[in-house]
């Protein structure tokens, strides 16, 4: 009966593990998105501020 007892707490810390780890996983995946998203949004930014000098710059000619 005792290692059945044992054989169930490792299986639930094994478990555990793994909750853990997609946990940490999908919060990793996040992380990444976020930054993609704010990578892009600033690319995008940075091209408009570039036209919008350009354009400037051609109207004042």
């Amino acid at each position: 009966m005792g290692h059945l007892l044992v054989g169930i707490i490792v299986f639930e810390m094994l478990l555990m593990n793994l909750i853990n780890n997609i946990i940490n996983l999908t919060s990793y995946q996040m992380y990444i998105l976020t930054q993609l998203v704010l990578l892009l949004s600033s690319g995008i930014i940075g091209i408009g501020f570039i036209l919008a000098s350009y354009f400037l710059a051609v109207g004042s000619f």
